[in-house]
């Protein structure tokens, strides 16, 4: 994670020199989830209704889909069945089997 980290500030200071002058005091990073099949998956907890999870490779590629679709279906309270594409059951082994 230090050699992603160092190739981001590298790129952020060539846009932006006033930052290489500045001192870091923390820095968060984190991996970007991607599923098997590279598509999103979107769904409500059936345990816990009214929990939702969107999980996706490209939060800014999918960034307007997000929030005005996605964010939409979650504040109604469910996501419509034609979404149900993009629930983690595809990955269901045993389900397929």
């Amino acid at each position: 994670l230090p050699a992603i980290s160092a190739v981001l500030a590298e790129r952020a200071t060539r846009m932006f020199p006033i930052l290489g002058e500045l001192d870091v005091v923390r820095v968060w990073a984190a991996f970007r989830v991607i599923t098997s099949d590279g598509f999103p998956i979107y769904e409500q907890s059936s345990r816990y209704p009214g929990a939702f999870a969107v999980s996706c490779h490209s939060g800014v590629t999918l960034a307007a889909g997000h929030a005005y679709t996605i964010a939409g279906h979650i504040a109604l309270g469910a996501f419509p069945s034609a979404l149900s594409l993009f629930s983690s059951e595809r990955f269901d082994v045993s389900a397929t089997a």
